[in-house]
Protein backbone atom coordinates (compact mmCIF):
# COMPACT_ATOMS: atom_id res chain seq x y z
CA UNK A 1 0.00 0.00 0.00
CA UNK A 2 0.99 3.63 -0.60
CA UNK A 3 2.24 5.77 1.57
CA UNK A 4 0.67 9.47 2.33
CA UNK A 5 2.49 12.24 0.48
CA UNK A 6 4.35 14.32 2.81
CA UNK A 7 5.97 17.51 1.39
CA UNK A 8 9.75 16.79 1.67
CA UNK A 9 9.13 13.48 0.06
CA UNK A 10 7.21 15.55 -3.15
CA UNK A 11 10.27 17.53 -3.22
CA UNK A 12 13.16 14.69 -2.90
CA UNK A 13 10.99 13.00 -5.92
CA UNK A 14 10.93 16.12 -8.23
CA UNK A 15 14.49 15.76 -8.08
CA UNK A 16 14.90 12.86 -9.06
CA UNK A 17 13.04 13.30 -11.78
CA UNK A 18 14.52 16.50 -12.85
CA UNK A 19 18.05 15.21 -12.62
CA UNK A 20 16.54 11.30 -14.58
CA UNK A 21 15.24 13.57 -17.68
CA UNK A 22 18.07 15.99 -17.85
CA UNK A 23 20.18 12.99 -18.38
CA UNK A 24 17.71 11.60 -20.84
CA UNK A 25 17.05 8.08 -18.78
CA UNK A 26 13.63 6.48 -18.75
CA UNK A 27 12.58 4.71 -15.57
CA UNK A 28 12.92 1.70 -16.70
CA UNK A 29 16.92 2.54 -17.70
CA UNK A 30 17.31 4.29 -14.55
CA UNK A 31 16.14 0.80 -12.66
CA UNK A 32 18.65 -1.06 -14.73
CA UNK A 33 21.72 1.37 -13.48
CA UNK A 34 20.56 1.32 -9.48
CA UNK A 35 18.65 -2.54 -9.39
CA UNK A 36 15.82 -1.20 -8.20
CA UNK A 37 12.20 -1.76 -10.10
CA UNK A 38 11.16 1.01 -12.34
CA UNK A 39 7.46 0.46 -10.21
CA UNK A 40 9.54 1.29 -6.88
CA UNK A 41 11.19 4.41 -8.22
CA UNK A 42 8.46 5.51 -9.70
CA UNK A 43 6.90 5.50 -6.65
CA UNK A 44 9.70 7.91 -4.81
CA UNK A 45 9.36 10.60 -7.79
CA UNK A 46 5.39 10.47 -7.30
CA UNK A 47 5.89 10.79 -3.32
CA UNK A 48 4.03 7.95 -2.75
CA UNK A 49 6.59 5.99 -1.09
CA UNK A 50 9.06 7.06 1.56
CA UNK A 51 12.88 7.24 0.41
CA UNK A 52 15.19 4.87 1.56
CA UNK A 53 18.84 4.86 2.46
CA UNK A 54 19.99 1.46 0.13
CA UNK A 55 18.05 3.14 -2.64
CA UNK A 56 19.03 6.76 -2.61
CA UNK A 57 22.57 5.74 -2.97
CA UNK A 58 21.93 3.60 -5.85
CA UNK A 59 20.19 7.06 -7.25
CA UNK A 60 23.35 8.96 -6.00
CA UNK A 61 25.66 6.83 -7.92
CA UNK A 62 23.57 6.15 -11.16
CA UNK A 63 22.49 10.16 -11.58
CA UNK A 64 26.35 10.66 -10.37
CA UNK A 65 24.82 13.66 -7.77
CA UNK A 66 28.83 13.36 -6.25
CA UNK A 67 26.87 13.06 -2.84
CA UNK A 68 24.06 15.96 -3.64
CA UNK A 69 20.98 13.59 -3.57
CA UNK A 70 22.47 11.67 -0.21
CA UNK A 71 22.56 15.02 1.86
CA UNK A 72 18.95 15.85 0.86
CA UNK A 73 17.81 12.64 1.44
CA UNK A 74 19.57 13.55 4.61
CA UNK A 75 16.83 16.37 5.35
CA UNK A 76 14.17 14.30 4.36
CA UNK A 77 14.96 11.94 7.06
CA UNK A 78 15.39 14.88 9.36
CA UNK A 79 12.29 16.60 8.62
CA UNK A 80 10.36 13.30 9.74
CA UNK A 81 11.38 13.64 13.54
CA UNK A 82 12.16 17.68 13.70
CA UNK A 83 9.15 19.89 15.27
CA UNK A 84 8.15 22.57 12.73
CA UNK A 85 9.02 25.21 14.75
CA UNK A 86 12.88 23.60 15.06
CA UNK A 87 12.97 23.37 11.06
CA UNK A 88 11.97 26.82 10.80
CA UNK A 89 14.79 28.22 13.06
CA UNK A 90 17.29 26.01 10.96
CA UNK A 91 16.08 27.53 7.65
CA UNK A 92 17.24 31.10 8.87
CA UNK A 93 20.29 29.95 10.15
CA UNK A 94 21.49 28.54 7.13
CA UNK A 95 20.99 31.71 5.32
CA UNK A 96 22.43 33.50 8.02
CA UNK A 97 25.62 35.77 8.32
CA UNK A 98 26.06 36.41 12.20
CA UNK A 99 24.43 34.51 15.20
CA UNK A 100 24.65 35.77 18.42
CA UNK A 101 23.96 33.01 20.85
CA UNK A 102 23.39 33.32 24.89
CA UNK A 103 22.26 30.00 27.38
CA UNK A 104 22.84 30.76 30.89
CA UNK A 105 22.34 26.71 32.11
CA UNK A 106 23.78 24.53 29.59
CA UNK A 107 26.42 24.28 26.74
CA UNK A 108 24.64 25.54 23.26
CA UNK A 109 23.28 22.08 21.47
CA UNK A 110 25.75 22.67 18.52
CA UNK A 111 28.54 22.51 20.73
CA UNK A 112 27.30 19.76 22.86
CA UNK A 113 29.22 16.45 22.74
CA UNK A 114 27.40 13.07 21.80
CA UNK A 115 27.78 12.34 25.94
CA UNK A 116 27.31 15.66 27.10
CA UNK A 117 23.87 15.60 25.06
CA UNK A 118 22.68 12.06 26.25
CA UNK A 119 23.28 12.95 29.97
CA UNK A 120 21.49 16.07 29.43
CA UNK A 121 18.27 14.60 27.28
CA UNK A 122 18.59 11.34 29.76
CA UNK A 123 17.89 13.07 33.02
CA UNK A 124 15.78 16.13 31.96
CA UNK A 125 13.43 13.52 29.77
CA UNK A 126 12.42 11.07 31.76
CA UNK A 127 12.08 7.78 30.88
CA UNK A 128 13.00 9.08 26.82
CA UNK A 129 14.16 6.19 24.94
CA UNK A 130 17.36 5.29 22.99
CA UNK A 131 16.03 5.94 19.82
CA UNK A 132 14.75 9.67 21.30
CA UNK A 133 18.36 10.09 23.06
CA UNK A 134 19.83 9.73 19.37
CA UNK A 135 17.94 11.17 17.80
CA UNK A 136 18.46 14.32 19.85
CA UNK A 137 22.73 13.90 19.59
CA UNK A 138 21.99 13.07 15.39
CA UNK A 139 20.08 16.58 15.43
CA UNK A 140 22.38 18.66 17.53
CA UNK A 141 25.70 17.44 15.91
CA UNK A 142 24.05 18.40 12.16
CA UNK A 143 23.13 21.48 13.70
CA UNK A 144 26.92 22.25 14.24
CA UNK A 145 27.26 21.11 10.52
CA UNK A 146 24.64 23.47 8.97
CA UNK A 147 26.49 26.28 10.45
CA UNK A 148 28.60 27.51 7.93
CA UNK A 149 31.13 29.40 9.53
CA UNK A 150 34.15 28.03 6.98
CA UNK A 151 31.66 30.18 4.87
CA UNK A 152 31.71 33.45 6.22
CA UNK A 153 28.96 32.86 8.89
CA UNK A 154 30.30 35.04 12.13
CA UNK A 155 29.35 32.73 15.21
CA UNK A 156 28.93 35.14 18.69
CA UNK A 157 27.92 32.67 22.01
CA UNK A 158 28.45 34.16 25.66
CA UNK A 159 28.21 31.10 27.51
CA UNK A 160 27.34 31.18 31.25
CA UNK A 161 30.34 29.44 33.59
CA UNK A 162 27.36 28.19 35.74
CA UNK A 163 26.52 25.79 33.01
CA UNK A 164 30.13 24.49 32.91
CA UNK A 165 29.84 23.93 36.88
CA UNK A 166 27.41 21.07 36.70
CA UNK A 167 27.26 18.31 38.48
CA UNK A 168 28.29 15.64 35.55
CA UNK A 169 31.31 13.12 35.29
CA UNK A 170 34.48 14.55 35.04
CA UNK A 171 35.46 12.86 32.06
CA UNK A 172 31.58 14.00 29.99
CA UNK A 173 32.70 17.89 31.65
CA UNK A 174 36.71 17.60 30.19
CA UNK A 175 35.17 16.35 26.90
CA UNK A 176 32.63 19.03 26.42
CA UNK A 177 35.44 21.94 27.74
CA UNK A 178 37.88 20.33 25.44
CA UNK A 179 34.99 20.86 22.15
CA UNK A 180 34.49 24.26 23.68
CA UNK A 181 38.79 25.37 23.53
CA UNK A 182 38.61 23.71 19.75
CA UNK A 183 35.90 25.76 18.79
CA UNK A 184 36.68 29.23 20.21
CA UNK A 185 40.22 28.80 18.13
CA UNK A 186 38.21 29.14 14.59
CA UNK A 187 38.55 32.06 12.91
CA UNK A 188 34.61 32.93 12.72
CA UNK A 189 33.40 32.29 16.27
CA UNK A 190 33.73 33.99 19.50
CA UNK A 191 33.31 32.30 22.42
CA UNK A 192 32.85 34.61 25.97
CA UNK A 193 32.63 33.31 29.51
CA UNK A 194 29.47 35.10 31.83
CA UNK A 195 31.14 34.50 35.21
CA UNK A 196 29.24 33.29 38.03
CA UNK A 197 28.01 36.23 40.19
CA UNK A 198 27.75 39.06 38.06
CA UNK A 199 25.83 41.59 39.30
CA UNK A 200 23.80 42.65 36.20
CA UNK A 201 20.54 40.58 36.17
CA UNK A 202 20.45 40.45 32.37
CA UNK A 203 20.88 36.68 32.07
CA UNK A 204 17.80 35.82 33.75
CA UNK A 205 16.05 36.83 30.57
CA UNK A 206 16.74 33.17 29.21
CA UNK A 207 17.99 31.59 26.23
CA UNK A 208 18.15 33.64 22.92
CA UNK A 209 19.64 33.93 19.77
CA UNK A 210 19.69 36.79 16.99
CA UNK A 211 19.83 35.64 13.66
CA UNK A 212 21.12 38.21 11.08
CA UNK A 213 20.55 37.39 7.61
CA UNK A 214 21.92 39.62 4.70
CA UNK A 215 20.22 42.97 4.81
CA UNK A 216 17.17 41.41 6.19
CA UNK A 217 15.68 42.24 9.64
CA UNK A 218 16.67 40.39 11.85
CA UNK A 219 15.41 37.01 13.57
CA UNK A 220 14.84 36.51 17.56
CA UNK A 221 14.57 32.79 18.77
CA UNK A 222 13.26 32.53 22.33
CA UNK A 223 14.23 29.32 23.53
CA UNK A 224 11.39 27.77 26.08
CA UNK A 225 11.13 24.08 27.48
CA UNK A 226 9.76 22.44 24.75
CA UNK A 227 10.65 24.73 21.43
CA UNK A 228 11.54 27.74 20.03
CA UNK A 229 9.60 31.16 19.13
CA UNK A 230 10.19 33.10 16.49
CA UNK A 231 9.90 37.15 16.53
CA UNK A 232 10.67 39.42 13.55
CA UNK A 233 9.27 42.40 16.40
CA UNK A 234 11.95 45.47 16.22
CA UNK A 235 11.00 46.14 19.69
CA UNK A 236 11.73 42.76 20.95
CA UNK A 237 15.06 42.07 18.88
CA UNK A 238 15.95 45.71 19.95
CA UNK A 239 15.56 44.67 23.41
CA UNK A 240 17.34 41.37 23.39
CA UNK A 241 20.57 43.25 21.25
CA UNK A 242 20.80 45.47 24.65
CA UNK A 243 20.22 42.72 26.53
CA UNK A 244 23.31 40.61 24.73
CA UNK A 245 25.22 44.17 24.61
CA UNK A 246 25.22 44.10 28.41
CA UNK A 247 26.08 40.68 29.07
CA UNK A 248 29.01 40.91 26.33
CA UNK A 249 30.20 43.96 28.58
CA UNK A 250 30.33 41.81 31.77
CA UNK A 251 31.66 38.36 29.94
CA UNK A 252 35.38 37.74 30.01
CA UNK A 253 37.16 38.50 26.59
CA UNK A 254 37.70 35.95 23.92
CA UNK A 255 41.65 35.48 24.86
CA UNK A 256 40.30 35.80 28.55
CA UNK A 257 37.19 33.18 27.90
CA UNK A 258 40.06 30.48 26.37
CA UNK A 259 42.58 30.85 28.89
CA UNK A 260 39.59 29.92 31.85
CA UNK A 261 38.02 27.04 29.26
CA UNK A 262 41.53 25.47 29.49
CA UNK A 263 41.75 25.94 33.61
CA UNK A 264 38.37 24.51 34.33
CA UNK A 265 39.41 21.45 32.22
CA UNK A 266 42.59 21.25 33.63
CA UNK A 267 40.79 21.01 36.85
CA UNK A 268 38.82 18.40 36.18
Amino acid sequence: MDEPQKPEWVRFGQRVKRLRRRQGLSLNELARRTDWSASYLGKIENATRAPNGDVVTALDRALRTNGALLREWGDVLKARTEPEWYRQSRDYEKRAREIRFFHPLVVPGFFQTSEYARLLISQSVPGASEDHIQNVIRTRASWRADLRTDAGLALNVILAETALSLPMPAEVMGEQIERLVQESERANITVQILPAGVPDLAWINGPFRLIYIGDEQAVLCVEHPVGELLFADTREIRNLEAVFGRLQAWALPPDSSARKLKEMRQAL
